[in-house]
């Protein structure tokens, strides 16, 4: 369960829609960056050669809060530069009974602001300690943005990649 709230809680920190006509640096021809916009986390993709139960149940939690319209974590990326985070992870309550799990929303958030800018496929953002970090993001089909489980924590999440889809 710790490693599922770590996971969760450090998605939250990483302040992290193509086009045919996209280049290699993520913009489009009008220069606009696809990166702008609202993001969703939407799923957990795990490496089925991955056999790791803790990814596994964040995967079942976020796909369980999804079926309840729920969503978990929220990146807004302005395109001045800035971006707003919002997160119900520290608020969830997990519940396992008879009839199986229970997860109810959270009411509440945490709401971060930091600053980002995107170099091909490199997102650099201001991270919880004031300093600069780069990971490395994928997109797919125009409105799906990847954070590779390396990129978040290379001893920890490897096998598994947070799914973001652009609303």
């Amino acid at each position: 369960m710790k490693k599922i709230s770590l996971l969760l809680c450090t998605l939250i920190l990483v302040f992290s829609c193509s086009s045919d006509n996209e280049d290699d640096s993520g913009n489009n021809e009008n220069g606009t960056n696809d990166l702008v916009g609202t993001w969703v986390l939407t799923d957990l993709r795990v490496d089925s050669t991955t056999d790791n139960d803790d990814l596994d149940f964040a995967k079942e939690i976020i796909g369980f809060l999804q079926g309840i319209d729920c969503d978990l974590i929220i990146f807004t990326f302005n395109a001045d530069g800035t971006a707003v985070s919002d997160s119900k992870a520290d608020f969830l309550s997990i519940n396992v009974g008879v009839g199986g799990l229970d997860i109810p929303c959270p009411t509440e958030s945490t709401t971060e602001s930091t600053t980002w800018s995107l170099e091909g496929n490199q997102l650099t953002f201001i991270n919880e300690d004031m300093e600069e970090e780069t990971i490395t993001i994928a997109f797919e089909d125009g409105n799906i943005l990847i954070i590779p489980g390396e990129s978040i924590d290379e001893n920890n999440y490897a096998g598994a990649d947070a799914v973001f889809t652009k609303q």
